[in-house]
């Protein structure tokens, strides 16, 4: 059984309703596929946030970190390819802290590559007609933080990590679609082998 680590966030902003945290608690305890899902909803808080993903990896060991967040303005859902050390926020976290052009971790890398089978993950969204893309810009706000410091925080060890961005639901890409595109995700990730798909997915910009 692969045990799958899978964090939304609460309300931020005008999002009272955070889509992230309420999928990543509508999928906590699932079981398929040789795979436990284990959900876990964190604050929009800058200052908390590494302490309390360190503490759920250390209680679940698990072989997959997935970090999920919501971007309004987009309107597909997103796996991340990068993730860099820079806290520049362009609104204020539940604290109202709002850090500008400031390390994540002091000393540590620039950035981060996803160790998620990313382009296997767009594939299997693509199989089932979920709306999809591979991102190479997570942004500089919370939801960046938490994949880098997922990433710092496994770097070295047996276990993978990586940031799913969705929309907010609408019409056409319901919660129902973005948790199954969630859930397939985590699937894929904790069940693919060998090296990545080649599949092509890069931007001109």
């Amino acid at each position: 059984m692969s045990e799958v680590l899978i964090t939304g966030f609460g309300a931020f902003a005008e999002s009272e309703d955070n889509p992230s945290g309420r999928i990543a608690t509508r999928l906590d305890g699932w079981n398929g596929d040789g795979v436990r899902i284990h959900g876990l909803v964190l604050p929009v808080r800058s200052g908390t946030v590494g302490r309390l993903l360190a503490a759920a990896i250390e209680r679940v060991h698990p072989d997959v970190v997935i970090v999920t967040g919501v971007t309004p303005n987009r309107s597909e859902v997103a796996i991340e390819r990068i993730g860099i050390n820079v806290l520049d926020f362009p609104i204020a976290d539940i604290d109202g802290v709002t850090p500008i052009d400031e390390p994540i971790v002091a000393g540590a890398p620039s950035a981060y590559f996803s160790t998620l089978p990313v382009k296997a993950i767009l594939a299997g969204w693509q199989r089932r007609n979920i709306p999809a893309y591979v991102s190479n810009s997570a942004g500089t706000y919370v939801c960046n933080q938490t994949f880098y410091l997922a990433r710092h925080l496994t770097e070295g060890k047996p276990l993978i990590a990586g940031l799913v961005h969705i929309p907010l639901p609408t019409p056409t890409l319901d919660l129902l679609q973005l948790e199954e595109a969630v859930r397939t995700a985590a699937v894929i990730a904790a069940t693919h082998r060998g090296a990545d798909l080649r599949l092509g997915a890069g931007t001109t910009s």
